[in-house]
């Protein structure tokens, strides 16, 4: 295997290939998932809402129709 992306934590790897859009989008997707993490506990900051909805775009992302070209946005 030959890892083409490795953020430490999230790694596309592959055979001796390069990865494909909806490998590389999901890699951006899980990082941006892990980024984001720290204000799940965090219930007063004042713009918990849109992070929490923000999170659940990155997670419904995948299945909608605009996957991989159009990314969520906070």
């Amino acid at each position: 295997m030959i890892t083409l992306l490795d953020t430490g934590t999230h790694k596309i790897e592959t055979a001796g290939r390069l990865p494909s859009d909806s490998e590389k989008a999901v890699f951006w997707r899980d990082g941006q998932l892990s980024f984001t993490d720290w204000i799940v506990p965090t219930t007063d900051h004042p713009q918990y809402a849109a992070y929490i909805t923000y999170r659940q775009a990155l997670r419904d992302w995948p299945a909608s129709l605009d996957f991989p070209a159009t990314r969520p946005t906070l």
